[in-house]
């Protein structure tokens, strides 16, 4: 008899099916390499661009006699706060290397980053922020106690109608007469936890959302809500914490 030599019809089916159980095995591991490889490339790539946007960008600076922190300031149109915060214990005198906070980088960078800012005195001792009213001067009621309850602001009169200007860059984060005896109020955010507001108005010009430059017209005076005459009640806080606004401003 014949010995039984195996179907070669059958083996070359067989080697294909398998071949192509391979093939779909490589290609499915291939896949799933990829697809690792592509995330974990995600992920580096997104570190990177992350680290590299909060680095700071800025130069060092080494002061001379005739250089201190009002001439730095106005050299590189950068606020006295924002260097203190960035040199810490320095005293600004001669001789003393000074940290520059710069716009650079691969995105960029600005005032809201330069600093933590976590004790508001380093912006009230420079008294940075702009006086609201500017056809008054006077203050009739200050920050404090008042009638018994804390008085969370100073109330600056003014004559109906007269112009309230933004003390500070920033974005409008309310601005409406729904916030009880305030009547009228814009309450815009600046840099840092930083927030002003502006109450008792008898019209407001901005609206939330809204980014509005340092002396802006954003509302004027009234005596809309809880008021005995037309004035400005203006607030000054840091997060939720109310500051006395006097302490802050420049009447000049």
């Amino acid at each position: 008899m014949w010995p039984n030599f195996p179907n070669f019809c059958e083996l070359t089916i067989q080697y294909k099916t398998y071949r192509k159980y391979d093939d779909t095995l490589v290609r499915l591991i291939l896949k799933v390499i990829m697809r690792i490889m592509f995330f974990i490339n995600l992920f580096f790539s997104m570190w990177f661009f992350i680290s590299c946007a909060v680095v700071q960008s800025g130069k060092y600076v080494q002061l001379d006699i005739d250089t201190n922190l009002d001439t730095l300031a106005k050299t590189y149109g950068i606020s006295k706060w924002v260097l203190q915060e960035n040199n810490s214990g320095k005293q600004f005198r001669a001789g003393e290397w000074i940290f520059i906070p710069l716009n650079a980088g691969i995105i960029g960078s600005s005032e809201e980053s330069y600093g933590n800012a976590n004790d508001p005195k380093i912006f009230l001792e420079n008294g940075d922020l702009l006086w609201p009213v500017p056809s008054c001067k006077k203050i009739s009621s200050p920050f404090g106690k008042r009638w018994g309850k804390p008085h969370q602001g100073i109330d600056i009169p003014g004559r109906e109608g007269s112009h309230i200007l933004s003390a500070e860059s920033g974005i409008v984060v309310y601005s409406g007469n729904d916030l009880g005896g305030y009547g009228n109020t814009v309450v815009v955010a600046h840099a840092n936890g930083l927030f002003t507001v502006y109450a008792h108005a008898k019209k407001n010009f901005v609206q939330k959302g809204q980014i509005i430059h340092r002396g802006q017209v954003i509302s004027q005076v009234g005596h809309t809500g809880r008021s005995t005459g037309d004035h400005l009640h203006f607030e000054v806080r840091k997060n939720s914490t109310p500051y006395n606004p006097i302490l802050f401003v420049s009447q000049k």
